[in-house]
């Protein structure tokens, strides 16, 4: 995994933006933003949808800058879209961040107003419901193996049986995980941790080193809290897990 280099200056390590949020999903990027502003130098928000509520929450993290538009994509190392955007669709927003995205994270909603354009090299987070709803078939091992070649693309299939990660010509499971993870917001953390690591390593390694370490996390809360923990405990656990 990438470590910063020596004499190396802020911007150098990592630059990420998230797309998300709207009047309905407050929290949902602010997950995100939790679980990736340790990992990366510079972190940015944009809204998907604006809403004044959704700012001022975002705005208690002080590490993030707010952006009130979009910005040039190709500025970021990687673009974490999808988190809370419902169901509102802006057509000529889709089209830019798929062709301006250096590196690019899809998580919630953002699935389904992508399936029929997934961004080759792009990582995809889908739990079962969403990978059937991709592609049109269970999200097996197989299944997933062939779905990451034939679209070039990275797929971490979120599932309690275990995580099946895959670039179609690597594939890895990981079963790090406990029940205490099935909390609303613990899939936000994910792609948020995810999207930092993409800042500067490979779409495999940093999907399935991400899953495995947000799993070591939850395991980490759950000898201090049993299952009782929540999903901003996770983002902030994640700096302590041993890499």
């Amino acid at each position: 995994m990438y470590a910063p280099p020596k004499f190396s200056r802020k911007g150098q390590n990592g630059r990420l933006l998230v797309i998300g949020g709207g009047k309905q999903y407050h929290g949902a990027p602010m997950f995100s933003l939790l679980a990736a502003k340790r990992f990366v130098d510079l972190i940015y928000f944009c809204p998907y949808e604006y809403d004044n509520k959704l700012i001022y929450g975002i705005k208690t993290i002080p590490e993030v800058i707010v952006l009130q538009k979009l910005p040039k994509l190709s500025d970021f190392d990687c673009v974490l879209f999808g988190i809370g955007v419902g169901k509102k669709i802006e057509k000529k927003l889709l089209a830019k961040i798929v062709k301006e995205s250096k590196r690019l994270v899809i998580d919630g909603d953002g699935l389904k107003h992508l399936k029929n354009i997934l961004p080759k090299n792009s990582i995809i987070t889908p739990h079962e419901g969403e990978f059937k709803m991709l592609f049109g078939v269970p999200g097996t091992k197989e299944n997933v193996r062939k779905m990451a070649q034939k679209h070039n693309i990275t797929i971490l299939k979120k599932d309690p049986k275990g995580d099946i990660i895959s670039n179609g010509s690597r594939t890895k499971i990981n079963k790090i995980h406990n029940r205490g993870m099935t909390k609303g917001g613990t899939g936000d953390v994910l792609a948020g941790f995810v999207a930092a690591l993409f800042c500067k390593n490979n779409s495999f390694d940093s999907a399935f080193f991400g899953a495995k370490i947000v799993g070591k996390a939850g395991n980490s809360l759950k000898k201090k809290y049993g299952f009782n923990f929540s999903a901003s405990d996770l983002a902030n656990e994640l700096a302590a897990v041993n890499f």
